[in-house]
């Protein structure tokens, strides 16, 4: 029951990241291509294009975070990580991600508080006057969508044997290509 559970909003989150990044990127990309046609063909730069283009890259940026958390591809600092034995590795990752979504989340919640201010203040934006609170929300719902992804980690770490850095991907290391495949790219092979 719990492993469904886990799996469900594992999967619903994934959905969300995944529609709302897509749709971001295809929107800022159809927008920044009109705005070069209509500055090119009438010299004219659409202020409002610009402004939604901008909105977007905050919204990129944050679902991005989770994005990034699900997929196990933020930066790693493992010089000390490398050098432990597997159960300590298990051991730290369990400590990291629960660490990093205590962070995530106290971050959303200062957010949040942030975003009440921009509300309360009633600030909108120069061209469309969107209400700026509306924008700034991608901010605590990014960083809480990003900590849910690390306590992801964390029950997936305490459930199965092996190490993982997010819910789906693993510990694992690539082999390192070889030096010297034999097709004389080898460092003075053209010198003989």
């Amino acid at each position: 029951m719990e492993q469904d559970t886990t799996k469900s909003i594992f999967k619903w989150i994934s959905k969300l990241e995944e529609f709302i990044l897509a749709t971001a990127m295809i929107i800022m990309a159809s927008l920044t291509i009109l705005n070069v046609f209509t500055r090119s063909l009438f010299n004219h730069s659409l202020a409002w294009a610009q402004e939604i283009t901008q909105f977007l890259i905050i919204l990129i940026c944050f679902v991005g975070l989770s994005y990034g958390a699900r997929c196990a591809r933020h930066i790693r600092m493992t010089a000390i990580y490398d050098q432990l034995s597997r159960r300590h590795r298990k051991v730290m990752t369990i400590f990291i991600s629960a660490a990093t979504a205590a962070l995530l989340f106290y971050l959303a919640w200062h957010a949040f508080h942030y975003v009440y201010i921009v509300y309360d203040l009633g600030s909108v934006s120069p061209v469309l006057e969107i209400p700026l609170f509306i924008v700034y929300l991608a901010a605590p719902l990014g960083l809480i969508m990003a900590g849910i992804q690390y306590v992801l980690a964390v029950v997936r770490n305490l459930s199965k044997e092996d190490v993982y850095l997010s819910y789906t991907h693993k510990d694992e290391y690539e082999d390192a290509p070889e030096i010297g495949n034999g097709d004389g790219d080898e460092e003075g092979a053209g010198n003989a």
